[in-house]
């Protein structure tokens, strides 16, 4: 890859396919002005501080997303290191996969998966939003693209109403969908502000919540997403599209 959006938001980024794409993003050959890195305890994150030493681009801040009552300062802080510019790329990775069936699904475990996958991208994007737009006022680009402003979410096959033919998996099959649905909402509301969105699933992929058996490495992963990000434009805005850019049924 070449050229990286200027200002590029990664929740998650600690670990698994969120530290992934940090590591390849700052090898670009021309990386991003800004890489916000975020995770909840970024005092023990390891690995991230380690990239950011190396990478002055790579700003790390933190940022629990379930705690919504800190998106609008963390909106702020943001702001004041983007020093009047926008940002490009908003990357929603965070997110937990706990297995529960239909015996074992309580209220209390449904409401935790959907507080994480689908209530908290939301509503950082709706935190995020005056510096989505400001990105896109701001942009020459014609079109939608990666470069100019957009809403990425990590979802999952798992999601996929038409693909499910195993059940199971209650919380994180429904929260999934759900926000794929949340995705092609925002792809409609944010197409007058040339902001475009997009829903992608990374693919079966060895990491702490895919697990050991999982084909793909995340390197892999993260390598074919981007590639994806790189080709968006008006005509995949709105679509699930797996890590190889291949369109995934609803």
């Amino acid at each position: 890859m070449s050229i990286a959006p200027r200002a590029i938001l990664i929740t998650g980024a600690n670990r698994g396919l969120g530290l992934e794409f940090v590591k390849q993003v700052v090898c670009f050959t021309s990386p991003p002005k800004h890489l916000f890195a975020t995770c909840r305890d970024p005092e023990s994150a390891t690995s991230l501080q380690e990239i950011a030493k190396a990478h002055s681009c790579v700003k790390m801040m933190k940022l629990d997303i379930c705690d919504f009552n800190s998106f609008n300062n963390f909106k702020e802080n943001m702001s004041s290191v983007l020093e009047g510019e926008g940002l490009n790329l908003v990357l929603c990775n965070a997110g937990i996969h706990l297995r529960s069936g239909f015996a074992d699904t309580t209220p209390e475990l449904m409401t935790s998966v959907f507080t994480t996958n689908v209530i908290a991208p939301f509503t950082l994007a709706q935190a995020l939003l005056p510096l989505l737009k400001l990105a896109a006022q701001k942009s020459s680009d014609k079109g939608m693209s990666w470069h100019k402003a957009a809403l990425v979410n990590l979802s999952s096959v798992l999601g996929s109403v038409e693909n499910n033919q195993q059940g199971g998996l209650y919380p994180y099959r429904a929260s999934k969908a759900a926000l794929n649905m949340v995705t092609k909402n925002q792809s409609i509301d944010l197409k007058a502000d040339g902001i475009l969105a997009v829903a992608i699933h990374p693919g079966w992929v060895r990491t702490d919540m895919g697990g050991k058996a999982a084909p793909l490495s995340a390197t892999e992963s993260v390598q074919g997403m981007l590639n994806v990000f790189s080709s968006m434009s008006e005509e995949t805005t709105g679509t699930l599209v797996d890590y190889t850019g291949k369109v995934m049924s609803w």
